[in-house]
């Protein structure tokens, strides 16, 4: 077996598609991490003149009638303590994102971002010898079916570990070096590898799901279109369907939701409510929450029905 799974790791990693798939994440993530570095820098003097500009602006406007805004919102029907107005400080115009803010954010881009590549990665590498015909010649050497299998979905899981591994650990390393060079604090270190940890399991998951979509449809595009298709059944859920309560109802049971719950320690929604009054409608929403142990169960038990259907058909489907 480990003969067989150096083998598989040699073919996998021999393809140029992932290496060129990999050069493409490693210059999207570090494009962003430019921008990391400027929310964790200090302002420059150029955005302390700006903020103190429009400080004093709005400072002055305070000081001459937040007694006379504060009288209209009580004379409106408003409680007294919701119509107070804060003195506006100078940090008000100033932004300078905290090390967990900023880094919460990142560990977040690069987790989707990997997941995504491997998943494509992982259904080319399958597709691609359907396509070419390897698959047959590489049965005829070893003809264990139920073996090559194993091998091939181990060589993905080990591959995506790695590769999420190494992109988790630049991401949080860069944006601790940023932090650490400004004497910046770097609170909520600990939420933030908690994150990255649980980020390594999506890149795996849809490595997985790529690899079983590759072995079923037997073609090289089949996960990369699988993937556009269900895009759009996000963006049509997500956008024309956003204000469709039905359509939000599913949440639970969508794949995005539960990988969300999974890597954030949960996941929250909202279920939007009209109400017809005499007055006309109203909307409102209800917030639901996905836990962590629900998003986990529900990629377990799909994982597992997609892996052993996909190794059944790959038993007993003729592979030419």
């Amino acid at each position: 077996m480990i003969n067989l799974l150096r083998a598989e790791a040699a073919r996998l990693l021999s393809r140029r598609f992932a290496a060129v798939a990999l050069l493409i994440v490693l210059l999207g993530i570090g494009a962003w991490q430019i921008q990391v570095y400027f929310e964790l820098s200090p302002p420059g003097a150029a955005e302390l003149a700006q903020a103190q500009s429009s400080f004093d602006e709005s400072h002055q406007d305070w000081v001459d009638h937040h007694l006379e805004y504060e009288k209209e919102c009580v004379d409106g029907g408003q409680p007294a303590n919701e119509c107070t107005i804060p003195e506006p400080t100078l940090n008000d115009y100033l932004y300078q994102g905290t090390f967990r803010e900023v880094a919460t954010s990142s560990v977040t881009l690069t987790s989707y971002v990997v997941a995504l590549a491997v998943f494509m990665i992982a259904g080319s590498y399958i597709g691609a010898e359907y396509s070419s015909g390897s698959i047959a010649n590489w049965l005829s050497f070893v003809p264990r079916r139920r073996a090559v299998y194993a091998a091939k979905l181990i060589t993905v899981v080990l591959f995506a570990a790695a590769v999420a591994f190494v992109f988790q650990a630049l991401t949080v390393g860069f944006a601790l070096s940023v932090a650490s060079s400004y004497d910046q604090p770097t609170d909520g270190l600990d939420k933030v590898a908690d994150l990255a940890a649980r980020g390594l399991l999506l890149p795996v998951l849809l490595g997985v799901l790529g690899a079983c979509i590759g072995f079923l449809a037997r073609h090289t595009a089949a996960a990369i279109g699988f993937l556009l298709g269900y895009l759009v059944l996000w963006f049509v859920r997500n956008g024309p369907l956003a204000e469709v309560a039905w359509a939000q109802r599913l949440t639970p049971w969508v794949p995005e939701a539960n990988l969300a719950a999974l890597l954030n320690n949960g996941h929250t929604y909202a279920i939007p409510v009209v109400t017809v009054t005499p007055e006309g409608k109203s909307f409102d929403e209800i917030e639901k929450h996905l836990s962590l142990a629900h998003g986990a169960v529900y990629w377990a038990v799909l994982i597992v029905v997609v892996v052993l259907a996909t190794g059944l058909v790959f038993r007993r489907r003729d592979v030419s």
